[in-house]
């Protein structure tokens, strides 16, 4: 009798807990659905996600996609390990469930993840990365930016007509495929113009000493150099060029060119960087006067309280583009979003795309800078 007293206390408790646990169920609310896209930078690009996340603030505010929230799951792959990029492209479509993915920012990254992206029919749209090649993947590929087929030749054809050069020396970056990309394309475009590339020297990822190249350089007395490396790189090229000094046949300081890369503060924010009076191209200049560009600069620098760059722009526009076409699909479904994304029209954001051909690449103008009193200058705008 005992022991049935206490099989049936023991029961009762287990009872207890059972509807108690039932009841805890009901009392917690079940998170609301919600629209996952994915974000994905390599590299110190750390402002970027900004330019994103004000993108998902302002989708919400307007009510997000079908009566649900936008939420934007974003990785920062700060060592910019091409693996590591496409095991967080994999992991957020497979386990997070995301309908689409914006990044990466890298060519060389974007090159890699398209492919996951193409096989798991996930729309992807490319932030900065600026190497035509990154579409290759297949139609589930986009890039919100500017291709260096166009960059290079705005930046050679600038030198030659705007600047008068005649002679070009070019310092890349071997075995990374933005800076090998956007130097042959500045190289043969600035050819067929007539102009001379002197000499093309090439450095491997890491390298901090640059003076054997640039003593090589110096002795060919350019009228410009361009360099295409990362944010460091500019940094230790210019300031020891400088210091060599590399000049031109007149005895003047050869002039630096750039490219998109250039647009960081953490070249124009460090005291070693020698690069008064350069040029560099970029995808968007905070001082446009454009109605919906002068509001997202705005709208940044009263949140962040800083000025936004190209890659925060193009950031913030990828994500506004795929909303759009979102919209335009009026469902979730992948094959439609990537269908209303090749029929983009007249996008207009903090940056605007007239189409997509093809290939996927947009038709969009760049900007070309100077480097005056330490800060980036608008200096023209480039139309296709």
């Amino acid at each position: 009798m005992q022991k049935s007293a206490s099989l049936f206390y023991l029961s009762l408790l287990v009872l207890i807990f059972i509807g108690c646990d039932n009841v805890q169920k009901v009392l917690t609310p079940k998170p609301e659905p919600t629209v996952k896209i994915g974000f994905i930078v390599a590299g110190q690009r750390v402002t970027y996600p900004n330019g994103a996340e004000l993108a998902v603030t302002e989708i919400n505010q307007q009510g997000g996609l079908f009566g649900m929230q936008v939420e934007l799951i974003g990785h920062i792959n700060s060592e910019a390990i091409l693996e590591t990029s496409v095991q967080l492209a994999e992991s957020l479509i497979v386990d997070e469930g995301i309908v689409a993915l914006i990044g990466p920012n890298r060519s060389s990254h974007a090159a890699v993840v398209g492919p996951v992206a193409q096989k798991h029919r996930i729309p992807m749209v490319t932030t900065t990365a600026t190497n035509p090649n990154v579409t290759n993947a297949g139609d589930f590929v986009f890039m919100a930016s500017f291709t260096d087929s166009f960059q290079g030749a705005v930046m050679a054809q600038f030198a030659k007509m705007e600047l008068g050069i005649s002679t070009a020396a070019i310092l890349t970056r071997s075995g990374d495929l933005y800076t090998e990309g956007i130097s042959e394309f500045f190289a043969t475009n600035f050819d067929s113009l007539g102009g001379n590339v002197a000499t093309h020297a090439f450095y491997e990822g890491g390298t901090e000493d640059f003076m054997e190249q640039l003593t090589q350089i110096a002795e060919m007395k350019p009228d410009v150099l361009f360099t295409a490396g990362f944010a460091q790189d500019i940094v230790n090229i210019t300031g020891q060029a400088r210091a060599i000094p590399l000049l031109n046949a007149d005895g003047e300081p050869t002039i630096f060119l750039g490219a998109d890369s250039w647009d960081s503060e953490l070249v124009f924010g460090d005291e070693n960087a020698e690069v008064e009076g350069s040029y560099f191209s970029g995808h968007f200049s905070p001082e446009t006067d454009e109605p919906i560009g002068r509001a997202f600069v705005d709208t940044y620098m009263s949140i962040y309280e800083s000025t936004p760059t190209g890659g925060v722009a193009v950031s913030y526009d990828a994500v506004k583009l795929l909303f759009e076409a979102i919209e335009r699909a009026g469902s979730p479904d992948t094959d439609a979003i990537r269908d209303q994304l090749a029929a983009t029209e007249n996008y207009i954001g903090a940056t605007n795309i007239a189409r997509y051909n093809e290939n996927r690449h947009p038709t969009k103008s760049a900007v070309i800078f100077t480097i005056k009193d330490g800060k980036k200058q608008f200096y023209q705008q480039i139309d296709p």
